[in-house]
């Protein structure tokens, strides 16, 4: 319609050009409406600062820097990301992966090594996490109400809205109380590390606690691998987890996708968090004769390299039916915390969450109502009843004594 009524002289050569007009706005058939808008000077500001970080990222130093943690690979590992489903695109990839590279730089070595952790979306921004480990242990923390670089609090996580600027920042430590709390609600998180959480049960934090716990929930409940990856190390009391010997590796990988797509072939390679918000058990405690006191309900701790539960996971060969064959990767999602999953394939794993920070839920999620009041005081056989006495009334202005003179 639009060539007969404007009828170019070289319709033939234009077509594609005024074909793309038109669907530009195909309900339209005014010629004016039809133009693109041209974008406004904000708009131009905001391309061009983002054009200008990222040139910084693409800048290549003028030295090698000294690399003293080391960073993953995220474009060999997007290929396995892409089987299991999750893709932030390849352009959004390689800024990431190089915002991590350039952030890695300026860590300290006792980190040793870097993870992508994954999203977590909020109703603003989402949040980037990566993870390594905790490279001091905090002072002056009460063994009692916070676990140190043993326990809940072995890894480090950096969080950053704009991989472009790279501009990471450090989360706190997570308290028992912190996590006990978070257990107990849903909330969608605001994009706002300094936020506050309202809540009820009351969380003893803001958004930046809020978040960190929940990673501490997730890291714990779903960080999975094939049996054989991680052992046992004796020497620590109590034992540890660490990665196996490269001779045993070599006997137990590569496993088929038929062994993998198996539960009793997968383990927990962190401890779960249990009740009382902790992986290690509680420091021993002792009375005023310097005897061991037993807590009246002992809360046990999670053994290390536990088997994963089945009701939990459900697993996927990649690429499955037809094309599947022994070398097809499988891919393990969690059922507690959707958007968890570990991909393995051959000698290697990858573990990674994208998700909005909650567990999940087979009915609609309502606050929990407050507690019963309580219940008036009766006293029992051998107390008193209370009595209650007569208000003692006194002159707030008593009489003045004699020879007092008044004071102006």
């Amino acid at each position: 319609m639009k060539i007969l009524l404007d009828r170019p002289g070289n319709a033939y050569d234009m077509f594609e050009l005024i074909s793309a007009e038109v669907k530009e706005n195909p309900l339209n058939p005014e010629i004016e409406a039809n133009k693109s808008v041209p974008p406004t000077a904000e708009e131009v500001e905001k391309q061009l600062a983002w054009a200008v970080a990222c040139s910084k990222l693409l800048k290549r130093p003028d030295e090698p820097p000294e690399v003293n943690v080391k960073f993953p690979d995220l474009m060999d590992d997007l290929m396995l990301y892409e089987w299991a489903g999750v893709s932030f695109g390849r352009s959004e990839a390689y800024r990431l992966y190089l915002s991590i590279k350039s952030f890695s730089e300026t860590l300290p070595p006792e980190v040793e090594r870097l993870r992508f952790f994954g999203i977590i979306k909020t109703r603003g921004l989402p949040y980037y996490i990566i993870e390594g480990l905790n490279p001091d242990d905090e002072e002056g923390i009460d063994e009692m109400q916070q676990e140190g670089r043993s326990g809940a609090n072995k890894f480090t996580y950096w969080v950053t809205q704009s991989v472009e600027t790279n501009s990471w920042t450090k989360l706190p430590n997570v308290t028992m109380a912190q996590i006990v709390a978070a257990r107990k609600f849903k909330k969608y998180m605001s994009g706002n590390l300094d936020a506050p959480i309202s809540s009820f049960p009351p969380f003893p934090g803001n958004e930046s606690n809020y978040l960190r716990s929940q990673i501490a929930l997730i890291c714990g409940a779903t960080s999975v691998s094939p049996a054989g990856y991680f052992e046992l190390n004796e020497d620590d009391d109590p034992p540890t987890v660490k990665l196996a010997e490269a001779e045993t590796l070599n006997e137990t990988f590569p496993k088929t996708a038929q062994e993998l797509k198996e539960p009793d072939a997968w383990v927990h390679h962190e401890i779960e968090l249990n009740a009382l918000g902790r992986c290690t058990a509680l420091p021993e405690q002792l009375d005023d004769n310097g005897d061991p006191i037993e807590p009246d309900e002992p809360v046990e701790v999670a053994p290390p390299l536990k088997g994963i539960e089945p009701e939990q996971w459900a697993f996927r060969v990649s690429p499955g039916g037809s094309g599947e064959h022994p070398a097809s990767l499988v891919v393990a999602r969690s059922l507690v915390f959707p958007g968890a999953m570990a991909i393995a394939a051959a000698r290697r794993f990858v573990n990674i969450y994208v998700g909005y920070g909650m567990v999940y839920s087979a009915t609609t999620y309502s606050p929990p109502l407050p507690g019963a009041l309580q219940t008036e005081w009766v006293p029992g056989e051998d107390e008193e009843p209370l009595v209650e006495t007569e208000d003692v009334r006194t002159d707030p202005t008593p009489p003045k004594e004699e020879g007092e003179e008044d004071e102006d």
